[in-house]
C-alpha cells in the first residue's frame, strides 16, 4: 500500500506534538482519521522505521521511532547517492551529488532524472546509464564504470534494487568518484612505458647486480663494455676491473655509501673486451631499501662525454635556477626534524625572500613554523600526517613577514625522497587579493540584504516552477502575510485570477522576446481576502555557463492608491 503523505503527516504530526505517546483511538480522535485508515498506517509506520510501539496494559501506544532514517545516514556519505522509484523519478539524492550537478534538491526530486540537469550531466553515458537503472528496477544488481568524456570524470556506479518504506519498488545508486584513482592508475601506467622506453634508449649503461653478480644490463651498458649481453649476464663484475684491488676498492666503497646515505656513486675504471681501459662513473642504488641481498640497480656513464654532460647538466640548471628564481609564486624546499616536523629550509627562491623581507641566509636558518602567525602553528601539526600519508596537502594559513606584517597564503605542498629522506617541495600563493576580494563580496551581499530587509517595495525570488525561496519583509506590512506563510508556495497562488493567465504568458515571453526583464502590472491577495494592484518587475536570472534559468528576481510596487488617483 503506498502511503499518502497527507495522512502520514498528520500521524507523524500528532506523535511529535505528544512524545509521551498516544493510542490508536487518541490518534483517530485527535487527527480525524478512520479507525481502519489508522491502524492500516500505524502498521507500515512501524515496518518502516519511523514510529515504534509499546504496550501499556491492553493499550498500544505509539510515538515517533528516536532511530536514525536511513535518509540521514545517506545524507552525510561522502560518496554521490540517488534513490529512484519505478518510474524513474527522484526520491532523494544526498547533498554531496546536489553539489556535484550545482542543483538544488526542488529542481530534481520528484521529477523524472531523463527531464532533469542529471541527464545534461551524464550526457556522455545517459543511455546506457538509463539501461542500468531500468535493469536495477527490474532486480538486477549492477556494478561498473562510467567515464564522462564531456566532464572528464570517472564513477564506479553501484545500483541496487530497493523496496521503499511505502512498498514501492525503485532503486538505490551509488556514485563512487574514482577519476583520480584511474588518472593515477593512467600515469603509472605511462610512467612504467615511459621508464622502460628511457632505460632501453638511455645514453648511460644500466645494470641489475645481486651480491656483484649482473643479472640484466641495457644496450649502453654492453657498448661500454664491449660485451654482448650474453656473456655479461650471470657473470661477476669482476671481469670488468683491471684489479682484484680496485674490485674490492670499489666495492667497500659503494656498499659503504649505501649503507649511510642508501645510494653510492664512485669514479672507476672498467677494462673493455678489447683490452681498452674506460673512465666511468658508477651509480648504484638498492632495489629495496629493507633487504640489500635483493640487489642493486647500476648506472655507469663514459666520462669521455663528461665534460658535454657536465656542461649541459650546467645549463640545466640555470634554467631551472632562472625559473626557479622568476615564478610568480614562493617556492620553498625543507626536510622533517626529529620530532617528524618540518625542519629548515632548504631552499627559497628569490620571490620567498621578497615576500618575507627576509635574505636567504636568515630564511634557510628558520623554518616554517618561524614564520606563521601563531594561530596557523596548528595548521603545520594537523597538515603532517595527511601529507606523509599522501605525499600531498594543500591548506591556507597566515605567514608573518620580517616587519611582522601578516600574508594570507595557500600552500601546496609535496612530498618526495631527497637522499632516502623524505623532503618536502611547497608553492606558497600569496592570496592576499582573493581574501579582499571575498570579503567585498560578503560585504556587497550584507548590502544587498540590508537594502532589501528595508524596502517598502516587496523583493522576492522563486524557483522556475515560480515557488517562492525568498521574500523580503515587506511582505508583512504592504500583503499582511508572515515571510514564512509564502515561502516556500507558488507566487501564482497569490494572484488574481482574471491576471492568472496573463502573468504566465509574460513569463514564457520574457527570453522569446530577447530580454530577460518585464513590467507587468497585476493583482495580489492580501491576506484578508481583498486584491490590490501591483507594479511587478521580474528579472529572469541564468547560468552563465549553459544560459539555463535558475530562478526569477521580482520587486512588487503597491500602486493601489496610484490607480485609485487616476480613477478620480
Amino acid at each position: 500500500m503506498a502511503l499518502r503523505k497527507e495522512i502520514t503527516t498528520r500521524i507523524t504530526d500528532l506523535l511529535k506534538e505528544n512524545p509521551q505517546g498516544l493510542s490508536i483511538t487518541e490518534i483517530v480522535r485527535s487527527g480525524g482519521i478512520n479507525r481502519n485508515t489508522a491502524g492500516r498506517y500505524l502498521d507500515n509506520l512501524l515496518i518502516s522505521g519511523q514510529v515504534e510501539m509499546r504496550h501499556f496494559g491492553m493499550a498500544k501506544i505509539y510515538s515517533i521511532s528516536q532511530r536514525l532514517p536511513h535518509s540521514s545516514v545517506l545524507s552525510i556519505s561522502s560518496e554521490f547517492v540517488m534513490q529512484l522509484d519505478s518510474g524513474l523519478r527522484a526520491v532523494f539524492l544526498n547533498q554531496p551529488f546536489l553539489d556535484l550537478m550545482g542543483v538544488s534538491e526542488s529542481e530534481i526530486v520528484g521529477k523524472n532524472i531523463e527531464y532533469t540537469a542529471m541527464a545534461l550531466f551524464f550526457e556522455d553515458v545517459f543511455p546506457e546509464l538509463l539501461t542500468w537503472l531500468r535493469e536495477g528496477l527490474a532486480g538486477t544488481e549492477f556494478k561498473g564504470e562510467l567515464h564522462l568524456i564531456k566532464q572528464d570524470m570517472t564513477f564506479f556506479c553501484r545500483i541496487a534494487p530497493t523496496v521503499f518504506t511505502s512498498g514501492q519498488k525503485g532503486v538505490s545508486v551509488l556514485f563512487e568518484d574514482i577519476t583520480k584513482r584511474k588518472q593515477g592508475e593512467e600515469r603509472l601506467r605511462v610512467s612504467e612505458a615511459r621508464l622502460r622506453s628511457i632505460i632501453n634508449v638511455a645514453p648511460i649503461g644500466i645494470g641489475v647486480i645481486a651480491k656483484r653478480i649482473m643479472l640484466e644490463v641495457n644496450d649502453q651498458f654492453c657498448k661500454i663494455t664491449g660485451y654482448e649481453a650474453g656473456e655479461l649476464v650471470g657473470q661477476s663484475t669482476r671481469i670488468l676491473y683491471p684489479t682484484d684491488e680496485q674490485f674490492t676498492l670499489i666495492g667497500n666503497q659503494m656498499w659503504t655509501q649505501i649503507n649511510k646515505t642508501g645510494t653510492a656513486y664512485v669514479e672507476t675504471k672498467w677494462k673493455n673486451k678489447d683490452g681498452r681501459f674506460v673512465d666511468v662513473i658508477l651509480c648504484s642504488t638498492p632495489l629495496n631499501n629493507g633487504n640489500l641481498s635483493e640487489g642493486l640497480t647500476i648506472t655507469a656513464l663514459d666520462i669521455s662525454d663528461r665534460k658535454k654532460t657536465e656542461n649541459a647538466l650546467r645549463e640545466n640548471e640555470e634554467k631551472f635556477r632562472t625559473l626557479f628564481n622568476n615564478a610568480n609564486d614562493m617556492i620553498t624546499l625543507h626536510g622533517f626534524d626529529a620530532a617528524g616536523m618540518p625542519g629548515t629550509y632548504i631552499e627559497v627562491n628569490d620571490v620567498t625572500c621578497r615576500r618575507l623581507k627576509y635574505s636567504r641566509e636568515e630564511l634557510l636558518g628558520k623554518s616554517p613554523k618561524d614564520i606563521v602567525a601563531p594561530e596557523s602553528l596548528n595548521m603545520i601539526a594537523q597538515n603532517v600526517r595527511p601529507l606523509r600519508a599522501t605525499g600531498h596537502a594543500t591548506f591556507e594559513m597566515i605567514h608573518l613577514t620580517k616587519d611582522q606584517q601578516r600574508i594570507p597564503v595557500e600552500i601546496s605542498a609535496h612530498l618526495f625522497d631527497f637522499k632516502g629522506k623524505p623532503h618536502v617541495l611547497a608553492t606558497v600563493r600569496d592570496i592576499t587579493d582573493r581574501k579582499l576580494a571575498d570579503e567585498k563580496i560578503r560585504e556587497s551581499e550584507r548590502q544587498y540584504r540590508l537594502l532589501a530587509d528595508n524596502s517598502i517595495d516587496i523583493i522576492s525570488r522563486q524557483t522556475p516552477e515560480c515557488i517562492l525561496t525568498y521574500v523580503s519583509p515587506a511582505v508583512t506590512p504592504v500583503l499582511g502575510y508572515t515571510e514564512e506563510e509564502v515561502l516556500g508556495r507558488a507566487m501564482l497562488e497569490l494572484i488574481h485570477p482574471e491576471d492568472l493567465e496573463q502573468v504566465k504568458r509574460e513569463l514564457i515571453a520574457i527570453p522569446l522576446q530577447g530580454s530577460n526583464t518585464k513590467t507587468s502590472v497585476f493583482r495580489f491577495r492580501h491576506r484578508d481576502g481583498r486584491y490590490l494592484l501591483f507594479e511587478t518587475t521580474t528579472k529572469i536570472i541564468r547560468d552563465e555557463k549553459t544560459g539555463r534559468i535558475l530562478e526569477f528576481l521580482n520587486v512588487s510596487r503597491d500602486i493601489s492608491g496610484r490607480a485609485s488617483c487616476s480613477g478620480q
